[in-house]
């Protein structure tokens, strides 16, 4: 998994880097209103991908590391900071182990990412460990109820070959608790999506369309009202929804 997590985001690092989504979408403002961040926070930001989520919150504490596997990613998040002006640090790691010391940091945010990692569990440990008591920590995913959501990792698969999981908000908060995370507040934010640019930025002769259209036709009802898909004049649209998620380390 870790090799086709790395194909993939390095061959794409440029896109990201330039998504409009992932630089200023709705999941982005709710996440940064949940963190209240202040200038005393020490912000991590997991999986950071081209740093979108972190170079938004740079300006509002007092540092910002950013963890992930991809160098190809981190380099293009080290160009897009120093466009801005902006002092950040950067390191290659996995998700769930991060060589950086005990309770170094106020804030831990993941966005667009968890749905990759073989086990959330081990992301969730590693978050509680580097967090301080009192920490937060702020999760934005992909997600979909219980009757869709098996549905939907089935087609992000056949999407994206790196992609692993992703949780029902259910899900997330039991896996929250579990972890020892207290005073978990979640909101959900839905975007709707023509197909061609839920791909994005995969082209559609880079993935299978045939079995793409093959598993929307079979869907279920509940699936289909879940996930919001319908056909429009420019093709297949689906929901995407999103889960953003804030909890506690207790002190």
């Amino acid at each position: 998994m870790t090799g086709d997590v790395r194909a993939f985001f390095s061959k794409h690092a440029k896109d990201y880097r330039q998504s409009a989504s992932h630089a200023s979408g709705g999941d982005l403002a709710i996440l940064t209103a949940l963190i209240a961040p202040t200038r005393e926070d020490r912000l991590l930001d997991v999986a950071a991908a081209t740093g979108h989520t972190a170079l938004r919150l740079r300006p509002l504490v007092a540092s910002a590391t950013l963890v992930d596997l991809t160098p190809e990613m981190l380099e293009q998040a080290r160009l897009a900071a120093a466009e801005k002006g902006l002092e950040i640090d950067t390191l290659v790691a996995d998700a769930a182990h991060i060589p950086l010391p005990d309770g170094s940091f106020t804030v831990v945010t993941c966005r667009r990412a968890a749905h990759h990692f073989p086990d959330v569990s081990a992301f969730l440990r590693e978050a509680w460990r580097l967090l301080c008591p009192g920490g937060r920590l702020a999760v934005a995913d992909m997600t979909a109820d219980d009757v869709a959501i098996s549905f939907l990792n089935d087609l992000e698969r056949l999407r994206d070959g790196s992609h692993a999981r992703a949780l029902s908000p259910e899900a997330w908060r039991a896996a929250l608790i579990a972890a020892g995370f207290e005073s978990v507040a979640m909101e959900l934010h839905a975007e709707d999506y023509a197909l061609l640019r839920w791909l994005a930025p995969v082209k559609p002769e880079e993935v299978d369309m045939a079995a793409i259209y093959a598993l929307i036709d079979g869907a279920a009802p509940g699936e289909r009202a879940a996930l919001g898909l319908s056909q429009g004049a420019d093709g297949w649209h689906l929901t995407k929804h999103r889960v953003v998620a804030l909890a506690r380390r207790p002190y």
